[in-house]
């Protein structure tokens, strides 16, 4: 497979003699001056208060790489989802990137579906680059307060998952990405809401990564695709790199058993055309991966596994919560598609903001949600195109699961057996459990259609 994406703006001699690289190679770079990458890695260092190991800023960096040259290969229709995407990154330490590449494939590839490869070399410093210069003083005082690290969106699991972590006695570290101000004050006044209920600080970590658009870089960057899958492997590196910095070894992404799972709901959604954002597997090898990496060991757990997203809403409403629920986001185009909403933050067709509104309606909430763009459950909603598409198959699906046994459903969705990579030991049958979870989801779904 020929390099196609190359993750240094020079098109130094020695790749050419040593690698075979196409001639459409893409360029990315997160060069400071004139990179079409925006990533600053000083940024997270102080506000971490902590110095970022060599490891750690490769993998901010290859992290980057890797979501924004998803954005930029546009995926193709049936057999032809899948791309070949292989890497050229110049890395601090490419002895230790190259003996994990093999592990960093299986991780990507279970993400995203593709056909992934990664070449290492020895990274050339800027004669720019500078490393901040962090005391002792302030590197002990970042060290207490926190016990774990949880990402955090701004949507309702995440949201719902703060809480949950800091009625259990934990101390999250809580590390968001965001690619505006818009997002980034969403997210920030979310956790106002939380630390005025539980009268508590918490620390957290916002970065900003994404595409510059500058006119005199020498590549543009083109956005062709809006798929995202790799998008999770980003959000999750940050995450281990904020846990390396400060000695953490808790990793927590909060996602309901549904969506984490996310059995597909039709042939045509079968593999990673369902995003596999949270998915056992993938969590399995990203822990794998980072545990090779730091050289010791990590846990990277998902603590809404086995809950269904109602039973999130219900914990929210017990909490004191309810009025939040409208100012979480859980839709999949937020904000570059719902920004053309003038009344909603949701489209109300995507599968994340149908199973958001089951979820709020089956406790009866709904007063308290944010309103809908599109009604994806109004009479012939589901004759609306690709857009009734998801409220069809999605009804087929919940029928299926809610008048058949676990055996049957296992025979007809057999991916329901993937819950066995979890690695947690806690659930003693754990398909039996998921299945209930699903069972319990279907009925709300269908409760709603009728």
């Amino acid at each position: 497979m020929k390099i196609n994406i190359i993750c240094d703006f020079q098109q130094r001699p020695e790749y050419s003699k040593k690698f075979d690289i196409d001639e459409a190679a893409i360029y990315l770079s997160t060069d400071s001056r004139l990179g079409n990458v925006f990533l600053d890695s000083n940024a997270i260092a102080t506000d971490l208060k902590c110095q970022l190991e060599p490891v750690s800023l490769d993998l901010c960096e290859i992290a980057g790489f890797v979501y924004l040259a998803d954005k930029s290969i546009h995926r193709g229709e049936f057999d032809n989802w899948p791309r070949n995407m292989s890497f050229l990154i110049p890395v601090r330490h490419p002895a230790k990137w190259n003996s994990l590449k093999q592990l960093l494939r299986y991780t990507i590839a279970t993400l995203t579906g593709d056909n992934v490869d990664f070449h290492f070399v020895t990274r050339v410093e800027e004669k720019h680059s500078s490393t901040p210069k962090i005391s002792d003083h302030e590197q002990q005082a970042a060290y207490a307060p926190s016990d774990s690290v949880a990402l955090f969106s701004g949507g309702l699991d995440s949201f719902a998952g703060t809480v949950y972590l800091l009625q259990q006695g934990r101390r999250p570290l809580l590390v968001s990405h965001h690619v505006n101000a818009v997002l980034k004050n969403l997210q920030s006044n979310l956790v106002r809401e939380i630390e005025a209920k539980f009268a508590v600080g918490v620390e957290r970590l916002q970065f900003r990564l994404t595409s510059r658009r500058l006119r005199d870089t020498r590549f543009a960057f083109k956005a062709k695709e809006s798929s995202h899958r790799a998008r999770s492997f980003m959000f999750m590196s940050f995450g281990a790199v904020a846990a390396a910095a400060r000695g953490l070894s808790d990793i927590f992404i909060c996602e309901n058993g549904v969506l984490a799972l996310n059995v597909p709901l039709s042939e045509a959604r079968k593999g990673t055309r369902s995003t596999r954002h949270a998915h056992p597997l993938y969590l399995s090898y990203f822990n794998q991966l980072i545990d090779s990496l730091y050289g010791r060991s990590y846990s990277v757990q998902n603590p809404f596994l086995f809950w269904s997203k109602s039973k999130e809403v219900e914990l929210l409403n017990k909490g004191g919560f309810r009025s939040s629920i409208k100012r979480t986001v859980s839709c999949w185009g937020y904000p570059n598609q719902t920004i053309q909403f003038k009344d909603s933050n949701h489209c109300g067709y995507c599968i994340p903001c149908i199973v958001r509104r089951v979820s709020v309606e089956a406790n009866r909430l709904g007063k308290y949600d944010d309103h809908y763009h599109t009604n994806a459950f109004a009479p012939g909603a589901h004759d609306n195109g690709d857009r009734g598409r998801n409220i069809s198959d999605l009804i087929f699906f919940c029928k299926f699961v809610a008048s058949h046994s676990i055996s049957e459903i296992i025979y007809r969705y057999p991916e329901f057996i993937t819950i066995e990579a979890h690695r947690e030991r806690d659930c003693p049958d754990k398909v039996a459990t998921i299945i209930g979870v699903y069972k319990q989801f279907s009925k709300e779904v269908l409760a709603l259609v009728r």
